[in-house]
């Protein structure tokens, strides 16, 4: 399950959902993302360049390095009864702070332990995606992504939380509105992956899909629309445009919750004793 969540992530970082992803900012606190104008006037999220943080090597011994990478991408999606009726629709989710989210639920599941966040830079993620070869795992490749940007840190294992896929056609976090030629259902999802890598060798420790629920696998294939932690929605709050997304507060809240309840739901057992 590993290897086949890591390769389509990866198949995602070769095209273009890696570069969209929010750096973590240099300093404590939300940071907006940057963007880059594509199509026209329409904004990209995240596509904006940003420096290497300084100091990152400042921070001493730690328990656990975290790797947020939820970044301010947002999908919204309209799936038709055929593929010509699909749209999809990237969107920023600015000032939701999700990575900042992601560290904060770490820090709650490992209660005492010395937490660190690790940042990183847009070209040490535009070097991730240059890196990705046929002839390379993917587990290999983000392993090594994890590796780089830990370099001059000191952490007994490495956290690594990214947007993933359950092998529903959605990816990551956003909306989703399924139309059939009888009705409609519209769900907000937040799909997220925890790799748990050792601090010294960074092989592989422990790894699983962020659930909010104890669904068994058949229920998540053919009960859940999504494959993951979802949430249903008025077809309302479906957003009109891209622009409506970051100030639409049911949308950022009900994110904000999925992330939280999947998180703490989760990462305790990711984070209990590190038996391989």
């Amino acid at each position: 399950m590993f290897r086949v969540t890591l390769a389509l992530v990866l198949s995602y970082l070769v095209s273009s959902v890696w570069p969209q992803f929010q750096p973590a900012p240099a300093a404590a606190g939300v940071s907006g993302p940057t963007h880059a104008k594509s199509n026209g006037n329409q904004p990209t999220p995240g596509t904006g360049t940003q420096t290497r943080p300084a100091g990152r090597a400042d921070g001493g011994h730690c328990d656990i390095g975290v790797i947020p990478i939820a970044g301010n991408l947002f999908w919204i999606e309209k799936l038709g009864p055929t593929t010509f009726n699909n749209t999809h629709v990237r969107a920023a989710a600015d000032g939701w702070g999700l990575d900042d989210l992601v560290v904060s639920r770490v820090r709650a599941a490992a209660r005492g332990a010395a937490v660190q966040r690790i940042a990183f830079s847009r070209e040490e993620l535009a070097r991730a995606r240059g890196s990705a070869s046929i002839f390379r795992s993917a587990d290999s490749r983000m392993k090594d992504f994890a590796r780089q940007v830990a370099a001059g840190t000191n952490c007994d294992r490495y956290v690594v939380v990214h947007r993933s896929t359950a092998g529903k056609p959605v990816f990551g976090i956003g909306v989703v509105k399924f139309v059939s030629l009888t009705d409609s259902r519209t769900f907000l999802f937040v799909l997220m992956h925890i790799v748990v890598y050792d601090g010294r060798t960074f092989e592989l420790i422990k790894e699983g899909p962020a659930r909010n629920s104890d669904e068994s696998l058949l229920a998540r294939a053919y009960l859940n629309p999504v494959g993951g932690p979802y949430r249903a929605l008025d077809e309302r709050s479906f957003p009109a445009s891209r622009e409506e997304v970051a100030a639409n507060p049911i949308l950022r809240e009900g994110v904000r919750a999925l992330l939280t309840e999947s998180l703490d739901k989760t990462l305790p057992g990711l984070l209990g004793k590190t038996s391989r």
